[in-house]
């Protein structure tokens, strides 16, 4: 919900390639990554979305000008919602910021109109693509060429109220659970608590693929997309859907009507779900509203199916192909990436830093917690976000067929093939 979205579709794209046609600078990637030095002068815009991250985007800014007191940081806090729409009128008008937040549903969608800097010179600057996630580093490249520095990443698992737990008498969760224990245990809490307005789970399967059923699906053994093909109509696929659709049909899981008109993660603040899946972006988030309080939470791995797996995706820093400053905005890059931003990154808690090693501040910085089952995650069950060339043509309709199977108003089967159609004519037309 709050680590992916979408351009619109052919509109967006038309515009972004009239905006990329003839806006090359010149210099190309190797003369951005020059050497400067504490007295090159420069103006440089700073774009990210998360208001929750202020603090560490400064702090590292403040680094950052330690090295090049004479290069003036300007940031830019767009919120989640707009972040996108805003970036893709900047780019229109060629007035993308000299560097940006960037995330992999996007990444080629941009970079094919021209719209980043390849950064593989950006090596000079003393980036090791070796330091990173492999997937994250696989998903910021497009046509061969880096565009994104891997920032952080994030996998998703199984936030719970202990004290809930214990009102309703069920057992909390232990590792190793599978589906029909969080069922089990879905179900039970939400017949104690009906009367009280709690549910045992509430979860954004209405707008968050990332969270809720991209899990499943893989879970069962189906997948999202591979190449210029659907999964959606593959039966292992069909089967993570359904089972979201079987939990709000016997009230284990709030329905989409529910998790639509209030947000599972201020549900869960406020004591009225007892399990939420989300990513591990919550867990800042939530240690902040519930502080003084931790003992009464937990955090535990996704349940598991067939196989145990989760999605992984992150967040990465781009450099606009316009930029007036390249070098400047390398530099800025580079450091925003590197290691001592990222341990920033890891203290503050924000997120977990994609750095190699960094993680291991990020879990101390919530000692209550087994956070630890994210950053296992990403390295022994997780798989990556499906993205294409054009994501939002398809990912943006999901919630059109899929909200009526979790509602109990369309059979998965019949949703699940007219969405595989229709993701298939889309994929088909990808240049």
């Amino acid at each position: 919900m709050k680590r992916r979205s979408f351009l619109t579709g052919a509109a967006a794209l038309a515009a972004m390639a009239v905006a990329g046609c003839g806006s090359k600078e010149s210099g190309g990637s190797s003369s951005a990554a020059q050497k400067i030095d504490a007295n090159t002068e420069a103006e440089l815009t700073l774009a990210y979305w998360s208001k929750t991250q202020t603090a560490t985007v400064t702090e590292n800014i403040k680094s950052f000008n330690k090295k090049y007191p004479k290069i003036k940081v300007t940031t830019n806090l767009t919120g989640w919602d707009n972040y996108f729409n805003k970036l893709r009128t900047q780019a229109k008008g060629n007035e993308l910021p000299d560097v940006f937040w960037m995330n992999g549903p996007n990444l080629q969608l941009f970079a094919s109109n021209d719209m980043l800097e390849p950064l593989d010179a950006i090596t000079s600057l003393g980036i090791s693509w070796s330091k990173y996630p492999k997937a994250l580093v696989d998903l910021y490249s497009y046509d061969g060429k880096h565009y994104g520095i891997p920032k952080d990443y994030d996998t998703i698992g199984v936030f719970y109220n202990k004290a809930l737990f214990k009102q309703a008498g069920v057992e909390v969760p232990k590792a190793g659970w599978t589906w029909d224990d969080f069922h089990e245990k879905a179900k039970k809490i939400s017949a104690w608590g009906k009367s009280k307005g709690i549910w045992g789970c509430a979860s954004p399967i209405n707008i968050d693929a990332q969270s809720t059923y991209y899990n499943t699906i893989l879970q069962a053994g189906g997948y999202i997309v591979k190449g210029k093909k659907s999964g959606y109509d593959d039966p292992k696929s069909i089967e993570g859907l359904q089972c979201w659709a079987d939990w709000v049909k016997d009230g284990s899981v709030a329905s989409p009507k529910i998790v639509t008109d209030t947000n599972p993660e201020d549900m869960f603040k406020a004591g009225k779900t007892a399990m939420t899946w989300d990513g591990s972006w919550y867990a800042g988030d939530l240690a902040t509203t519930i502080k003084g309080h931790e003992d009464d939470y937990g955090v535990i791995a996704l349940p598991k199916k067939e196989k145990e797996v989760c999605v992984i995706h992150g967040l990465s820093w781009s450099v606009s192909k316009n930029s007036k400053n390249k070098a400047a905005a390398f530099a800025l890059a580079a450091h925003m990436a590197g290691e001592q931003s990222q341990k920033v990154e890891a203290k503050n808690g924000t997120a977990i830093p994609a750095y190699s090693g960094a993680a291991d501040a990020w879990v101390k910085t919530f000692p209550k917690w087994d956070v630890q089952v994210f950053v296992d995650a990403a390295t022994t069950h997780s798989e990556p976000y499906p993205v294409s060339l054009n994501s939002d043509v398809w990912a943006s309709k999901e919630p059109d067929y899929f909200i009526p199977i979790f509602s109990g108003a369309t059979p998965a089967k019949s949703g699940a093939k007219q969405m595989a159609d229709f993701m298939n004519a889309a994929l088909a037309k990808e240049k």
